[in-house]
């Protein structure tokens, strides 16, 4: 089977890393891959992520429609049987080409609950006309993308994300990898590891740091990534006080290492898909604190894998935190529970087959099983 992957870019997010993850996984299992990505970025992925698949640029440059039939000329060549767009608007673009290039089986993939307005959920209502449906990472997404874009749930797909462990295991101690961070061994370290973004919620996370710091004053708060939320960020770090408790990482490309320096790991989103940065500290064995936001409980059972609390929740938030941190056995077993649940749900081939699958279904209802 051929099969394309549309994506904007390999910049280092988790809609990024789960279709190159899919490219991979596809891959391996004899599918034909290509990932196709249209515009260039500072921090991209080393795309040996992709493993076997082949991946190709081709530049948008601020010319949509020329792209447009530029892409179309790409996939008619390519003759795909199967083109799966990530993300909202290469759903767009992915979508509308693939239509025109006259490919048997087109899916959009949406990565978190459905909150578009205007010409973008226009252009999704249109173009979820001619496709086979939608590839979601939630039942939360799924039932965003029935409510908001009246899709037939019949017709969305759920697929769970993807991790690979290995890239997530540090050869540090916790004493070293805290070193390395310029932290001392012996505070205890609360991470968050989100974008910039103003649904990741970072006023949360250091409003909860704040408390914490009244029972457990050695603290210490890392905070990893980047985006165009930093000014707020650093504004709140600056208003609270806390800039003498709180190291600002930027993007890393030792994540593994700052995990491993990590004694409690934090998401304070308002709305999520399944995140990536949650799946990746309990692949690292970290102990999560998380909202509760519409899909968390399909990753976490709380008190079994992991914490969750309100939304918006600063004092029960920095309650959690306070008692993890005061109870090492706790994160001790939160962690393994954790990263038992990763090893069984969300490998990389785990995630290839359930996508193969749904490609095979709707080929099968597309075509009535004629090669393509």
């Amino acid at each position: 089977m051929k099969v394309a992957i549309v994506i904007d870019s390999v910049f280092r997010g988790g809609a990024e890393r789960q279709a190159l993850y899919t490219a991979r996984g596809l891959a391996g299992l004899g599918c034909d891959v290509e990932l196709i990505y249209y515009a260039r970025c500072a921090w991209e992925y080393d795309l040996s992520l992709a493993g076997d698949a082949r991946v190709a640029y081709l530049p948008k440059a601020g010319r949509p429609l020329r792209f447009l039939r530029r892409l179309r000329r790409h996939l008619e060549r390519g003759a795909f049987s199967v083109v799966h767009s990530y993300k909202n608007t290469p759903c767009l673009y992915g979508g509308l080409a693939a239509w025109r290039a006259g490919v048997p089986v087109i899916l959009g993939g949406l990565r978190v609950e459905y909150d578009d307005r205007g010409l973008v959920r226009l252009g999704h209502r249109l173009i979820q006309r001619v496709q086979a449906g939608w590839v979601v990472n939630s039942e939360a997404v799924a039932a965003s993308v029935v409510r908001e874009l009246g899709a037939d749930r019949d017709r969305c797909f759920v697929v769970r994300n993807a991790i690979d462990p290995s890239q997530f295991r540090s050869s540090l101690t916790r004493a070293e990898a805290k070193a390395k961070l310029g932290v001392d061994p012996d505070a205890p370290t609360v991470s968050i590891l989100a974008g910039f973004r103003p649904q990741k919620n970072h006023a949360l996370f250091l409003d909860a740091a704040q408390r914490v710091l009244g029972t457990h004053p050695d603290a210490r708060f890392l905070v990893l990534g980047d985006g165009p939320e930093r000014s707020g960020i650093e504004a709140r770090i600056a208003e609270l006080g806390l800039a003498d408790r709180v190291r600002m990482l930027g993007f890393r490309s030792d994540v593994a290492d700052c995990l491993a320096a990590t004694d409690v790991s934090v998401l304070t989103s308002d709305y999520e898909g399944v995140s990536n940065s949650l799946m990746e500290s309990m692949s690292a064995g970290v102990p999560v604190v998380s909202t509760r936001y519409p899909g968390a409980d399909e990753l976490i059972t709380d008190g079994q894998d992991g914490l969750l609390v309100p939304r918006g929740d600063a004092r029960t938030l920095a309650d959690r935190l306070c008692k993890l941190l005061g109870d090492p056995a706790e994160r001790e077993r939160l962690g393994r529970s954790g990263q038992r649940t990763l090893e069984e749900r969300y490998g990389i081939g785990v995630m290839a087959a359930a996508l193969l699958a749904v490609y095979e279904d709707r080929l099968q209802q597309t075509t009535g099983g004629r090669p393509t």
